[in-house]
């Protein structure tokens, strides 16, 4: 039996209780040999990704489209809450799999097809969800009463240049090993000095960085520089909440802090009017590069006597990815030219674009699920009128009531596909005059100058998105509809790139 492996967690960073994406694939690879199930690599779907929607997770997509054209017939799964904790789209999702002939299954949560145990997926799907929510709702009472008590809310690392007062962590006192170091980078702003000069300064002095990396980088100055809560204004819940006096202790006097904004604002406007040494040299800056870990635009930067881009957070991205820019560059313009040179490509995409509705199976799955769920609902009113027994009744009540919710639930998720569907609508209204475009570029399409090159990727909406040197693929590309069903049908591809 063909299977399918769907492992997810919430963040990157997600490697607690078990539930990491090795040790689920892991358990749910034991799973499948257990059973005698043969999981190809390309049916392996790895998310990350909240598990608060359903359109718009590309792998949880991907897989539904495996099992829409049957190339699987199973589908394994470490727990319920890592498909779906919305039991509305996790019905959505078990009716699909079940219309097609395909089991679903999950490791730590064996359930049969029995009414009983699509009652308990349901209500272990609702449990999930309702728990997620709870913990959010408490997390954020509690931090807002924290704030409320005149309390710092402490994060993940305690800002630099401080180190808190008591175990109780709820007021910063003077580092008296890294206080200094802050009150060094505002006098050397002050006096001109510029954030790369402050970050080369702080290597040759041999300072440890913030996160320890290995080098200062100006953006870890930049922020230093423009961190008000250094002055002892002392604000939480995003600024609503004045905490008392002393809760922050100052570094910076708010004049010096004031005069260092002016600073920086004066050299970002002698910056803006510069231009840069060669404008031209990266064909993917200014957002058209992001890094696919956190999703920030990446810079230009020379690196290795080259140039790269390079993910603008390092120190707060954990993986903090980069890449030389002629390989980007000459890889991602050599696809767009497969899309704008391959008229039997383009003409044969278009047509598939003009009579294919992308969410005709989205709708049919929740239409199947809206039938199921009223049939039972109105087996369960039926069964009300039937009986006399207030114990029965109640309980009969309950289920009609959870359904219906059931009801206006899918009602909405309906909507959210309809809207879908009106963008596709909108898209195909569009389609001659992108085809009359292309054909003008693709005319000149390999003797462009940088500005026309630009434009083109421009209107195919292309975005490149770049993982760590040992990923696979090592870049993703995003291109506006309909152009990515044109790069789906181009010949030219690559093992080092993918397409979102």
């Amino acid at each position: 039996m063909r299977a399918a492996i769907y492992v997810r967690v919430s963040t990157k960073g997600q490697e607690d209780d078990g539930t990491s994406l090795q040790t689920q694939e892991a358990a749910c690879l034991r799973f499948a040999a257990e059973r005698g199930y043969s999981v190809a690599p390309e049916h392996v779907y790895r998310e990350v990704f909240t598990g608060v929607e359903l359109w718009d997770r590309p792998q949880l997509t991907a897989l539904r489209d495996a099992v829409r054209r049957h190339e699987i017939d199973a589908v394994v799964a470490y727990a319920i809450d890592r498909l779906s904790r919305d039991p509305v789209h996790l019905g959505v999702v078990l009716s699909e799999a079940d219309h097609k002939g395909v089991a679903v299954q999950f490791v730590t949560e064996p359930l049969d097809d029995s009414p009983e145990g699509q009652l308990i997926r349901f209500v272990r799907g609702y449990a999930a969800k309702v728990e997620h929510e709870k913990i959010k709702e408490r997390s954020i009472r509690g931090r807002k009463a924290r704030a409320t008590a005149g309390k710092l809310i402490p994060s993940g690392r305690v800002l630099y240049g401080y180190q808190w007062r008591s175990d109780e962590h709820d007021q910063y006192i003077p580092n008296p090993a890294t206080a200094p170091i802050v009150e060094r980078i505002y006098d050397r702003a002050l006096s001109g000095a510029s954030l790369r000069q402050i970050a080369r300064e702080l290597d040759d002095l041999g300072v440890p960085t913030p996160t320890g990396v290995p080098k200062w980088r100006r953006t870890t100055v930049h922020r230093i520089l423009t961190e008000p809560l250094y002055t002892g204004d002392a604000r939480a819940w995003r600024g609503e909440i004045e905490l008392p006096a002393g809760t922050v202790a100052p570094l910076v006097d708010r004049e010096h802090w004031a005069a260092v904004q002016e600073r920086l604002r004066l050299n970002q406007e002698r910056l803006a009017g510069r231009p840069a040494k060669d404008p031209e040299a990266a064909l993917l800056r200014r957002g058209l590069a992001r890094c696919g870990v956190c999703q920030r635009a990446m810079s230009v930067a020379i690196s290795n006597g080259g140039l790269s881009y390079i993910c603008t957070a390092r120190g707060e991205c954990p993986s903090a990815p980069s890449i030389r820019v002629s390989k980007l560059d000459a890889a991602l313009w050599d696809h767009a030219q497969a899309i704008l040179t391959r008229d039997d490509v383009i003409a044969e995409a278009v047509e598939t674009l003009r009579t294919s509705d992308p969410t005709t199976s989205d709708l049919q799955a929740i239409d199947r699920r809206v039938a199921e769920a009223t049939r039972q609902r109105d087996n369960y009113v039926t069964s009300i009128g039937a009986t006399h027994d207030p114990d029965t009744i109640a309980v009969l009540t309950q289920s009609v009531e959870r359904l219906s919710g059931m009801l206006r639930q899918l009602a909405d998720e309906r909507d959210k596909v309809l809207e879908r569907r009106r963008a596709w609508e909108a898209a195909q209204q569009r389609l001659d005059d992108l085809v009359l475009w292309r054909q003008r570029v693709a005319e000149n399409a390999r003797t462009l100058d940088y500005a026309g090159r630009r434009l083109a990727l421009e209107m195919l909406g292309l975005t490149a998105h770049v993982y760590p040197a040992n990923a696979t693929p090592r870049f993703v590309v995003e291109l506006r509809k309909p152009f990515d069903e044109l790069f789906l049908n181009c010949p030219q591809q690559r093992d080092d790139l993918a397409l979102v």
